[in-house]
């Protein structure tokens, strides 16, 4: 009998666990996901020269946007890398993306004359987008009106170009080339008078190009846009939403050593930007009082409430003005911008720059229980790395614990 039930007992459990493996190769997540990652590397990548963010080195494909890029395809597990990049012509990849199903284009300024063309992924990093001239040449343009007196070089299917036009320049009174070598080449030569590039690519492209720095000025800032992944627009929304989780994912999750990946990849290449959202000194503090006092009333129920990001623990008009809190040992209680971070400790844990500023934050409070930290920082819904300073104040709450509630802005 007991041989019996036995041999009973591994039947039923071999019948399970056939059952299982049956029910697992009909798993609709399962195939759903590996449908999924065919159509990601189904997709043709292209990109261009333009440094730092894409850029041919020694056959290979380097930059920030690459190097995300390649951290995307690890984080969706797809068997692709910056490999499976082609390089080509601005404006041939650009023609190409646009027309051809399966296809996506990096580093591309989104703009609103692009907006309904593509898919959008990101944002990327920033740029600041210049009008570029001969030291020795006498340009000056203190207004958007003194455009109208130069001869302006551009690069084919640019960004830039609607600015431009937007400033109410002529598209036949644009110089426009294929590659950045001729639009400095013509800028030397004397063809244009200036032209329309990125200033940190500019930084960077006068040395690969063997020009001297001193040679060149920046005569006026247009605009600061930032750049994404653009896709066909016949692409799904499941891969570009596919996509979207997994950059923001890269970007918010800091909880291993208290940066992001997407914060490394941005500090490799040294790119920190100011930043001025109007907020106040005044703003700040306030609202670090506001959340405060609201913690003195009752700590849950203000957390729930940070941590669902509700107004005015971030704020409806400025995104970038949320607030959060710190337990005594640097554990995030509450965060009204990043809910990844709540429930991790970043004791020890620092910046990009490698500054424990949260540890500063806690001795600050501790000591003199208000004061200002100075750090560098994501920014709410924008691409690459700020200066940030941020308020805090020691506070005890409704369960009698202690807190250090803070908020910042970035400059």
């Amino acid at each position: 009998m007991r041989k019996i039930k036995a041999l009973f007992t591994i039947t039923l459990y071999c019948s399970l666990l056939l059952s299982l493996i049956s029910c697992n190769d009909n798993d609709p997540t399962i195939s759903g996901n590996d449908e999924l990652a065919n159509s990601i590397q189904s997709i043709t990548y292209y990109t261009e020269n333009y440094p730092p963010f894409n850029y041919e080195e020694h056959g290979s494909i380097f930059g920030l946007s690459v190097d995300i890029l390649d951290e995307l395809f690890s984080t969706m597990n797809v068997n692709l890398n910056r490999q499976n990049v082609d390089l080509d012509l601005w404006s041939t990849a650009y023609n190409l993306t646009l027309t051809t199903e399966n296809t996506m284009l990096f580093s591309m300024l989104r703009n609103t004359e692009r907006e309904n063309l593509f898919k959008w992924v990101g944002p990327i990093a920033p740029q600041k987008e210049v009008i570029i001239s001969l030291s020795s040449s006498g340009v000056v343009i203190n207004t958007s009106d003194d455009l109208h007196n130069y001869k302006i070089g551009v690069i084919e299917d640019y960004g830039n170009i609607q600015l431009l036009l937007d400033y109410g320049i002529n598209i036949g009174d644009l110089n426009q080339v294929k590659t950045v070598n001729q639009l400095y080449t013509q800028l030397q030569n004397g063809t244009v008078d200036c032209i329309a590039y990125s200033e940190i690519s500019h930084n960077l492209i006068i040395g690969g190009l063997g020009l001297v720095e001193s040679d060149f000025e920046i005569s006026y800032v247009m605009k600061v846009n930032e750049l994404y992944y653009a896709f066909n627009i016949t692409t799904s929304d499941d891969i570009i939403n596919h996509f979207q989780n997994a950059l923001d994912e890269l970007k918010n999750d800091k909880t291993i050593d208290g940066s992001s990946k997407y914060e490394k990849i941005i500090s490799n290449y040294n790119i920190i930007n100011y930043s001025d959202d109007g907020i106040t000194n005044e703003q700040v503090i306030n609202l670090v009082n506001r959340t405060s006092n609201d913690i003195i009333a009752d700590a849950p129920g203000t957390f729930t409430k940070m941590n669902n990001y509700e107004h005015p623990y971030r704020d409806e008009v400025y995104p970038a003005l949320y607030s959060f809190a710190y337990d005594t040992s640097l554990t995030i209680v509450a965060h009204a911008s990043n809910i990844m971070l709540v429930g991790n400790n970043f004791k020890g844990k620092t910046d990009v720059s490698g500054k424990p500023f949260r540890d500063e934050i806690l001795s600050g409070a501790l000591e003199n229980g208000s004061g200002w930290e100075d750090y560098i920082y994501t920014k709410p819904g924008e691409g690459g790395l700020y200066y940030k300073t941020t308020y805090y104040k020691l506070t005890e709450g409704s369960d009698g614990k202690l807190y250090i509630v803070c908020a910042g802005k970035y400059k």
